[in-house]
């Protein structure tokens, strides 16, 4: 009987003597991943669109839409194997004054981009009000207004790529050509997001006292087009990049890199030989240049 007495003693100290902190049975392995949490985003992975999340996608071709009034329109080209699995680069091109979006649907000679970018990136070929993105048969009193109305409208293209295209955020850029060149340098200067414009022939479009955006530049002129407002575009992208006016010699000839730029915002300048035109090394160059931003 003592026996038993003294058994049950052992078991009710037992059953007493435990820890009431003690975590539960499933818990007892501390170090051991939660299935339920959150998996942390791959800090280098680029920042992606919405529509890399739930974009529905964007057919190739022409798309248009009503703005301020106005019917505008813009070209699609989607790279080869596109999936929103995959944050992808974003080139915006825009034609000369005088142009359309067909001017950079080439798909053979120089301006053939299509080619160039057809593995790589996204291309939306932008157009004009009229064709042009300054019309200089109109007063010049008229000149800023045109510039805000073409603001809105790379706005609203912007938004319909980003909520149905998976996007890089931080791979978007700006091309073109004369007046397309010029307008991108809008771009850069009024906008935040164009991390580089790469550009032939252009002049200032912008007020200086409005620039936000500091983008990278590559910049083509031809010895025979030369003149002050030409070198005014080339020498105020220089400037605002923190750049020598000295430089070094790069790839491809004839184009050189200025000295001492800000580590993201390199400036590379090329000059030709020949008039106005977009050089037959352009295109290619212009990729080069833009994959280098790309991280």
């Amino acid at each position: 009987m003592a026996r038993v007495s003294l058994v049950m003693l052992l078991l009710l100290f037992g059953a007493c003597g435990g820890d009431d902190d003690a975590p539960p049975a499933s818990d007892a392995a501390p170090n051991a991943p939660d299935a339920a949490a959150e998996v942390e985003p791959d800090a280098a992975a680029p920042p992606r669109s919405q529509g890399c999340i739930d974009g529905q996608g964007l057919a190739e071709g022409e798309h248009t839409f009503t703005l301020e009034e106005r019917s505008r329109r813009y070209i699609l080209r989607l790279p080869a194997g596109y999936t929103r699995d995959q944050a992808w680069p974003l080139v915006l091109a825009l034609h000369g004054n005088g142009g359309s979006a067909e001017y950079w649907d080439e798909t053979s000679g120089p301006r053939n981009i299509r080619g160039v970018l057809a593995e790589d990136a996204i291309l939306v070929i932008a157009e004009a009000i009229e064709g042009n993105w300054r019309d200089y048969s109109l007063p010049e009193d008229t000149w800023p207004a045109r510039v805000e109305s073409e603001l809105l409208y790379f706005e609203e293209v912007l938004a319909q790529v980003r909520a149905d295209l998976c996007i890089d955020e931080r791979a978007i850029f700006a091309m073109g050509f004369s007046g397309g060149g010029s307008f991108s340098g809008v771009l850069g200067c009024r906008r935040t997001d164009i991390r580089a414009i790469a550009v032939g022939g252009s002049v200032i479009y912008f007020d200086p006292a409005n620039c936000v955006g500091t983008p990278a530049a590559w910049i083509t002129l031809g010895t025979e087009e030369l003149n002050a407002d030409r070198e005014a575009y080339r020498d105020f992208f220089r400037d605002r990049a923190g750049c020598e006016a000295t430089a070094t010699a790069t790839e491809p000839a004839p184009c050189t890199a200025y000295d001492g730029c800000n580590p993201d915002t390199p400036v590379h300048y090329c000059q030709h030989p020949d008039g106005h035109i977009w050089p037959d090394f352009a295109s290619q160059a212009m990729w080069g240049f833009f994959q280098q931003m790309i991280e």
